[in-house]
C-alpha cells in the first residue's frame, strides 16, 4: 500500500483494454484503464491523470493510442497524481520558466523610459458616398410552349 508522498513508477499495458472498445473510442478506454490501474494499485479513488500524460494517449487520435505507457503515480494526502515517467523537453522547460520570468520582467520595468505623451491632432473622419448601382434592362427569354399527348395507358383492365 502507498503512503502520502510517495511515488512508484510503472508501465501500464492498454492494448488488451482498448481492443475490447469501438475504433473510435480507444484513447478514451486508454484513459480510463490507466485510471483503472492506478486505483487498483495505489489504493485510492480519486486520481488525477497530468497534463502530459493525457497529451500522450491523444497524441496519435482517439483512434491509435499507444499500446502501453510509462508513469509515475505520486500519492498526496486526498488524491494520487499520475504524470508521464519520462516528461517530453517542452514540460521540462515550462518547469524552469516560471522561476526565471518575475527576475526579468522587474529588469525590464527600471530600464523603460517614460516617453512624453503628444497631443495628437483631430481629424475629421472621412466620409464616403455611395454610388446607386445602375439596373440593366434583362431580357426575357421567350421559351415555345410543347405540348404534351398523354399516351394511351397499358394497364391491364379489371376482368368482370
Amino acid at each position: 500500500m502507498m503512503k502520502a508522498g510517495e511515488t512508484r513508477t510503472y508501465t501500464i499495458p492498454l492494448r488488451k483494454e482498448f481492443l475490447k472498445t469501438a475504433r473510435w473510442r480507444r484513447a478514451e478506454k486508454a484513459v480510463n484503464t490507466v485510471r483503472s490501474f492506478v486505483v487498483q494499485h495505489a489504493k485510492a479513488e480519486d486520481v488525477k491523470v497530468g497534463r502530459w500524460l493525457n497529451e500522450a494517449i491523444w497524441k496519435r487520435g482517439a483512434k491509435n493510442p499507444p499500446s502501453r505507457v510509462r508513469v509515475d503515480v505520486k500519492k498526496e494526502d486526498d488524491y494520487v497524481l499520475v504524470e508521464l515517467s519520462e516528461l517530453p523537453r517542452k514540460a521540462k522547460k515550462e518547469e524552469k520558466q516560471p522561476a526565471e520570468l518575475p527576475a526579468k520582467v522587474e529588469e525590464k520595468k527600471e530600464e523603460k523610459p517614460v516617453k512624453k505623451t503628444v497631443a495628437k491632432k483631430e481629424t475629421k473622419p472621412k466620409t464616403t458616398t455611395k454610388k446607386a448601382p445602375v439596373k440593366k434592362p434583362v431580357a426575357k427569354k421567350t421559351s415555345e410552349t410543347k405540348t404534351k399527348t398523354k399516351s394511351s395507358s397499358t394497364k391491364s383492365k379489371k376482368k368482370e
